[in-house]
């Protein structure tokens, strides 16, 4: 019997992770065992979120952004490449 190599953790990025499908979506992927960096304008939110899967036992910190701001858009791709050394994913959920 062969066993499947765990899948690496990725580094994924998610604008827009304050509301709609952004916090279940970074809950859904730090559960998997994968890093999020959450972005939005509502850094309680995001604040209160990452202290959430944190507890769960995930992988997560936020960034504070306006998704409708292109150069706070690349700053935040920016800062995941500057502090992770690489962005696997960038999700939109705004």
């Amino acid at each position: 019997m062969t066993t499947a190599e765990p899948t690496p953790r990725k580094v994924i990025l998610i604008a827009g992770a304050s509301r709609g499908c952004g916090p279940d979506t970074a809950r859904r992927l730090a559960s998997e065992g994968h890093h999020v960096v959450l972005g939005a304008r509502r850094s309680s939110k995001l604040h209160a979120l990452v202290t959430e899967i944190r507890k769960a036992g995930g992988s997560a910190e936020w960034y504070a952004l306006d998704v409708n701001q292109p150069e706070e858009m690349r700053e935040f791709l920016a800062f995941g490449e500057d502090v992770h050394k690489r962005v696997d994913m960038l999700i939109n959920a705004a």
